[in-house]
């Protein structure tokens, strides 16, 4: 933790130690354990009834290897929010929040930048309702609000999808007030989550943007220490019980939106970030 009282710099230098470490090399490292999971084999030795030893090699099952994949993961998320301070709350719940992608207007208004659900957000709580019927999030389809829990492999995805160009964009972090289902896609260790209710809690913009016009708190510059300090910022006065966190903002006025699947080819893992049904 960031000692409450200490003077400007000694803050920006604990706060930098902070965010270094999750930095390339640790998570690069821990992928590298996933990758080798993934190759490797087990070694099983059997005891015949002659009392000799066999020794087998069994190769795992992909659903042992992702399993194995989900724990690393895990392992990551929760060291890092133990490394930073965050509260019991916020680590028992690591994976009811996250970050999603918007499209900043030039009056502030926050837009999903790869479908038109027809208007701009315009509360901090967000509901997703399901055109095919289904209590949003349901196996029978992928609509919801679709979010990603660690900070870090989002910002590796969404630095490839703009290809390092930041201008016209938000980025949010919210929780999950409603439900939440696992989605499939797996490239660059995203696991994101859907939910069909979902509230921001804060923000980055870019240095020259407006000010986005929700009520939440903003931070100009996309960078690791602000995303953390905007997590932190809310986790300082959050609730001690999640319960408290859903009674918060459960009855708040929220925008609502619903649009159909998307249409056309093969869909990739990372598409399923762009999706905002």
């Amino acid at each position: 933790m960031i000692p409450k009282k200490v003077d400007a710099a000694r803050r920006a230098q604990a706060l930098g130690e902070m965010t270094r470490l999750l930095n390339g090399e640790r998570a690069q490292a821990l992928a590298a354990l996933a990758r080798d999971a993934q190759r490797s084999n087990r070694t099983k030795t059997l005891h015949t009834p002659s009392g000799l030893e066999v020794t087998i090699v069994e190769p795992e099952s992909e659903e042992e290897i992702e399993r194995d994949r989900e724990a690393i993961r895990d392992l990551m998320v929760r060291s890092d929010l133990v490394r930073l301070g965050f509260s019991e709350m916020r680590i028992r719940n690591r994976y009811r929040f996250g970050w999603r992608l918007w499209e900043l207007g030039a009056t502030g208004g926050l837009r999903s930048p790869f479908v038109d659900t027809g208007h701009a957000i315009d509360h901090p709580s967000i509901v997703a309702d399901c055109p095919h019927g289904n209590r949003v999030p349901s196996p029978s389809c992928g609509c919801g609000v679709y979010f990603v829990p660690a900070w870090f492999p989002f910002r590796r995805v969404v630095d490839d999808i703009l290809d390092g160009d930041f201008s016209g964009y938000a980025v949010t972090w919210g929780v999950a007030i409603g439900g939440v289902d696992v989605d499939l896609g797996n490239q660059w260790g995203i696991r994101p989550r859907r939910t069909g209710r979902f509230r921001i809690l804060g923000g980055l913009i870019p240095e020259e943007a407006p000010q986005p016009s929700l009520p939440v708190r903003w931070l100009r510059g996309f960078t690791d220490r602000n995303a953390i300090a905007v997590e932190k910022l809310w986790d300082a006065t959050a609730p001690d019980n999640f319960g408290a966190v859903i009674a918060r903002y459960q009855d708040e006025d929220a925008t609502r939106v619903s649009v159909s699947n998307v249409q056309g080819g093969p869909e990739v893992p990372w598409l399923r970030l762009r999706r905002f049904q």
